[in-house]
């Protein structure tokens, strides 16, 4: 937890930028493009220059890719994983082997197993197609995680359960899959957290939700999809959402909302804000 944090959203959006592949890094976008007015938050030259559209959606049955850069990326090791969400609902998914523990933290999969390895991305979106032909989501939208943020099982159950169902998905899965199945690598927060510690700028522990809150199962929280105004105790953050605590009412926030907007900030008692200078609104 990094303290008290206030943000007010700005009248401007602007282009994003775009994530680069083999750079592993986040380009800003070169003509700060306005979006203001735009239902998106990239503008068509990052969006080209990302080389990653065309792969949403694939199953790996034809590749659609035609930017060298995407090719590039999917010709690496990859993992599926299937992730726990509350009220057991399972999610299937692929990662680049180089950030397959942040991946699982974009998800907002705090419990997660992974059950197999390919050599590329193509393989591996061919399992999960597969899969999900089981009856297991590809996707978990937004509104499910707002409305699903609190699990009320211990780690241990819910490891038995994605174990249980990674033995199910075995015995239907056809047997030219059989050889990228691997033992089942357990994850929850805990352990990712330790593995990514030392990307972090800060040696800090996310606040688990569940320590916190789980003897009130029942809590209360406002659901705020389109915040222009957020202010609060962080206590703690899951994949684009954020549980704020102010005056003893929680909220929980959807922070992609956010993307390319300007925003003004305030924050008590964040050394990584001080040290980087930024200044209050």
């Amino acid at each position: 937890m990094i303290g008290y944090i206030q943000i007010k959203k700005g009248q401007k959006k602007c282009c994003k930028g775009y994530y680069d592949l083999i750079k592993r890094r986040s380009i800003p976008c070169r003509l700060y493009e306005d979006l203001t007015k735009s239902e998106y938050s990239q503008c068509k030259n990052c969006e080209i220059n990302s080389g990653f559209k065309l792969c949403l959606g694939c199953n790996g049955s034809m590749c659609k890719a035609r930017n060298n850069i995407a090719k590039q990326f999917c010709n690496q090791e990859h993992y599926v994983y299937l992730a726990y969400f509350a009220n057991d609902k399972f999610k299937v998914g692929t990662t680049a082997s180089y950030r397959k523990y942040e991946r699982l933290l974009e998800q907002g999969a705090i419990y997660s197993i992974f059950l197999a390895k390919t050599s590329d991305g193509k393989t591996a979106r061919k399992i999960e197609t597969e899969i999900s032909k089981l009856g297991i989501s590809s996707k978990v939208n937004i509104s499910y995680k707002i409305n699903n943020i609190i699990i009320d099982k211990e780690s241990e159950e819910i490891e038995k359960a994605l174990i249980n169902e990674y033995k199910r998905i075995l015995i239907k899965l056809d047997k030219s899959i059989t050889p990228y199945i691997i033992e089942p690598e357990y994850n929850d927060f805990g352990k990712i957290n330790s593995v990514l510690k030392r990307l972090l700028s800060e040696n800090i522990e996310q606040m688990s939700i569940f320590s916190d809150i789980k003897e009130n199962s029942y809590i209360s929280y406002n659901k705020i999809t389109s915040p222009e105004e957020i202010e609060g105790k962080i206590i703690v953050t899951i994949g684009n959402l954020i549980l704020l605590e102010k005056n003893q009412e929680y909220s929980l926030i959807n922070m992609k909302y956010l993307e390319g907007w300007e925003v003004y900030f305030k924050i008590k008692g964040c050394d990584i804000c001080n040290k980087l200078g930024l200044k209050s609104f």
